[in-house]
Formats: structure tokens, C-alpha cells, sequence
């Protein structure tokens, strides 16, 4: 799947058991939360070939001020295949997610950003946000 290629090549991970473990774990989660909207993708094709894709988990937090409602938008998954880079397809899925999200009454956007994408987020408004985040993982 591309968010297997994405992740692999963001974290420079070789196909492994763990690969395959992390592949099913997808699957199930896509599965369960593409029905219920907490989940929203959209692929992209060029000349009938899978060009890229991407993804936005719907969260409900607490209210804060960026977020009165709570209900904010984490993008993530923004993958352009390799070949297809360069023809505006990421910058194409970023504005049809911040579309959604703006039609899902959303209050907030973030995502991580690499290096190659920092760019194409900047131009469509994403800013650095001011506070660190911190991260612990449990297992």
C-alpha cells in the first residue's frame, strides 16, 4: 500500500514481519474508520496509474480557542509516487482535504510535515505552530 511505501521511505524501514504486521493493522483501521468519517481519503490518479495519496483523521478533542468545537483535522499519508512527482498531485490532494474539512465544519488542520512537503504546506497557509510536541510511546 502507498502508506507503506510513505512510511517506509520517511523512516528509511526495509519490508520486514513488521511490515506485514503494520499492513494488517491498516487495513483494519481503514476498514473501521472510513465508514464512520473519522477517516477521510482520496487517491489520485494520472493516465489511468495511481499517482498519489492522501489521508485526514477526524479527531474530538476538548475545546480550546484554535478549536471552539473540538473537531479538528490531522493530515497525514500525503504521498506522491516517485515518478509522479513534480505535476501538482500533492498540492491537488492537500486543497481537496482542506475542502473537506472546511465542509465537515472543522476547526483546525495540522499534520507533520517532511522536508519535501514543507513548501507545498506553507503555500496553502499551514504555519509552525509555536508550542513543542512531545511524544511517549507506550509499547
Amino acid at each position: 500500500s502507498c502508506r507503506i511505501e510513505f512510511l517506509n521511505s520517511f523512516f528509511d524501514h526495509e519490508r520486514d514481519e513488521e511490515t506485514e504486521l503494520l499492513s494488517k493493522e491498516i487495513k483494519e483501521y481503514l476498514l473501521q474508520a472510513i465508514p464512520s468519517n473519522t477517516f477521510i481519503a482520496w487517491i489520485a490518479e494520472l493516465e489511468g496509474k495511481l499517482a498519489g495519496t492522501s489521508g485526514m483523521a477526524i479527531w474530538q478533542v476538548l475545546p480550546k480557542y484554535s478549536a471552539p468545537s473540538g473537531k479538528i483535522g490531522y493530515i497525514l499519508n500525503m504521498y506522491t509516487l516517485p515518478e509522479m512527482r513534480g505535476k501538482g498531485i500533492g498540492t491537488r490532494l492537500l486543497n481537496e482535504l482542506i475542502g473537506e474539512a472546511k465542509s465537515m465544519g472543522l476547526d483546525y488542520l495540522n499534520l507533520h510535515a517532511s522536508k519535501e512537503g514543507m513548501k507545498m504546506y506553507r503555500k496553502a497557509g499551514f504555519i509552525e505552530y509555536q508550542q513543542v510536541e512531545l511524544g511517549l510511546k507506550l509499547k
